[in-house]
């Protein structure tokens, strides 16, 4: 049994006529008795009878002709499915992301992947990172952008961005003076630090022990737009990625340090899950915004000339 002897027979029960069925479908009229011949054996049931020249279908027939009909309205759904699908009218995304890209950097990308796609529906969480491991690994969700983790079986993990950080300040402030910040400059000043919990945390603590360079570190934050916030307000100087920055390029200053810290982020999958057409476009729009914000944000960290 297949979709063109259903076509046939349910073509057959509309029209009452084997000929003007042939001429619906754009068939012979001998190749619509023979498909309707073959669904009958395959069914193994009588559907129409021949008398006096006229095709009368069995009380059989007629009960499964319903039947038939939802099973082609069904088939020409999954088709109708299939080309929305290809052209991307429908679908959904669920995505987990760390703060430093959920807060404004993600946000900026749905809403320009919605002008190309405005049917397609968007779930995004922002999530500390060890989160986003736990429910990309119980595939929970299509992928997560969270920093670059151990090792784990159950993940796969593309390195979606591996950055400097630039150190945040006042607009105006004296050190904006410079180009490129060296550790020295932060010798005595007041530091906005990242909470312990926050896995660049101890990397930035052993650069500046490295440099042999005291800080003060009164003030610390798990979120790296707090320490823009905080910067703007004059509270002391933060290390903080680029991302992050773009959204206060207009009421901080930032400049990088050489030698630096580098911020690293992973695209994390459900390892034996591959993302949808819909899910593939949408990481190009995230990595495409991506690399203008990275070129934006090293663009206006200079002083003025």
């Amino acid at each position: 049994m297949n979709i063109r002897q259903l076509e046939a027979f349910q073509t057959t029960m509309k029209v009452g006529t084997m000929i003007g069925a042939a001429d619906l479908l754009g068939l012979s009229q001998p190749s619509v008795s023979r498909l309707i011949n073959e669904l009958e054996r395959a069914l193994g049931v009588t559907l129409f009878n021949r008398a006096n020249g006229r095709l009368v279908p069995t009380p059989e027939a007629r009960m499964i002709h319903d039947q038939v009909e939802q099973t082609i309205r069904s088939y020409e759904r999954i088709s109708e499915l299939a080309a929305d699908v290809r052209k991307m009218r429908v679908g959904s995304i669920s995505i987990a992301c760390m703060p430093a890209l959920g807060i404004t950097f993600m946000p900026a990308v749905i809403a320009r992947f919605r002008e190309a796609h405005p049917e397609v529906d968007i779930s995004l969480d922002v999530q500390m990172s060890s989160k986003i491991e736990d429910w990309i690994a119980a595939q929970q969700i299509d992928f997560g952008l969270a920093e670059v983790p151990a090792d784990d079986t159950e993940l796969a993990v593309d390195e979606f961005c591996n950055v400097p950080y630039y150190a945040v300040m006042k607009k105006g402030h004296e050190l904006s003076r410079k180009a490129v910040l060296s550790p020295s400059d932060f010798e005595g000043r007041t530091f906005i630090s990242m909470t312990g919990h926050y896995q660049p945390r101890p990397h930035v603590d052993r650069f500046f022990e490295s440099h042999d360079v005291s800080r003060i570190t009164r003030i610390d934050t798990s979120l790296s737009h707090s320490t823009c916030e905080m910067a703007a307000l004059d509270l002391g100087i933060g290390f903080v990625d680029p991302f992050s920055v773009h959204a206060y390029l207009e009421r901080v200053d930032a400049r990088p340090v050489d030698p630096c810290i580098r911020f690293r982020a992973g695209l994390l999958y459900p390892k034996h899950r591959p993302l949808s057409k819909v899910g593939r476009t949408f990481v190009s729009f995230m990595k495409e915004f991506r690399d203008r914000w990275v070129a934006e944000v090293a663009a206006r960290c200079r002083p003025a000339s």
